[in-house]
């Protein structure tokens, strides 16, 4: 699922971003910013600004510009008289109050004209090669701010999968993974764009090494209390990596190998079947 009424997807925004104030909310942005990328980071914001304490000026990074987003939608009631909060947590637990009353309300919604509009509650993101790696340090209180080990060869690396709160436990995380995995086995060129053949000869003329495809490694740099989200995704901690600390949270490297139909299997492990996550794990990751 690349794009349905339900998921959007954002190709790289490029210059598109370059005026996105970091110092500003996602709706203080110039209209020369995409629609869906906004929307992307309104999600973001309310998680890992909100919710994590993640500085407002440090959620847009160096990545963003060059990835690939995709924002998954739930369809929200409104009234010509008011505006639902149907997806907000009292609203959540005014659904709970008796069927007379739900009735009494659908009723009140049919007589003054009742709509629905597509509200933005998720999102992920992926990052394609070329991935900066630096040696990560070790503070004196032995925390590392990075991960001790990263493949040589090209990954993706999906992350800033996110939420809303309302909306957590119901598969939307495996939907947006789903999409974004889907996505790039359908796409390999795309993650790494093949070299012409004068390319080609130009980098050996130059004694560069040969361009490497990608070959369906997904790497994540998940926190540590949604390790378990990852994990029922199908993908496996990479001890090598080890624990670092990114914006004062713990995180552990993890990934996943998908088939790529072009590729011969060189790689062992496929795609594991997705799980719903169970009530109470948090449906988001950094």
């Amino acid at each position: 699922m690349f794009g349905t009424e339900f998921v959007s997807i954002q190709t790289p925004p490029g210059d598109s971003i370059t005026n996105y104030d970091r110092s500003l909310h996602y709706d203080e942005q110039p209209s020369s910013v995409p629609a869906i990328f906004t929307e992307a980071m309104s999600v973001r914001e309310e998680v890992f600004v909100k919710e994590q304490g993640v500085p407002l000026e440090n959620e847009l990074d160096q990545d963003d510009a060059r990835s690939y987003h995709w924002v998954v939608y739930a369809s929200v009631g409104t009234t010509h008289s008011s505006t639902s909060t149907s997806g907000s947590p009292e609203a959540q637990h005014r659904k709970s109050a008796g069927h007379s009353r739900q009735s009494s309300n659908d009723e009140r919604r049919r007589s003054s004209g009742s709509t629905a509009s597509r509200v933005p509650v998720g999102t992920i993101r992926l990052v394609p090669p070329p991935h900066k790696h630096s040696a990560s340090q070790k503070s004196a209180s032995g925390l590392y701010d990075g991960p001790q080990w990263e493949p040589k060869e090209p990954y993706i690396k999906l992350g800033r999968l996110a939420t809303l709160s309302p909306y957590r436990g119901l598969g939307l995380s495996k939907l947006l993974v789903n999409s974004a995995v889907d996505w790039a086995r359908s796409h390999v060129d795309e993650i790494v764009t093949p070299l012409s053949p004068a390319e080609i000869e130009a980098a050996r003329l130059e004694g560069k090494k040969e361009q490497e495809p990608w070959e369906g490694r997904v790497i994540v740099h998940a926190q540590t209390p949604v390790q378990g989200l990852w994990a029922r995704f199908g993908f496996v901690l990479v001890s090598e990596m080890g624990t670092w600390w990114e914006e004062g949270l713990e995180h552990v490297g993890m990934q996943l190998h998908v088939p790529i139909p072009t590729l011969k299997p060189t790689l062992s492990s496929g795609i594991v079947p997705f799980a719903t996550p169970a009530h109470g794990v948090p449906d988001s990751a950094y």
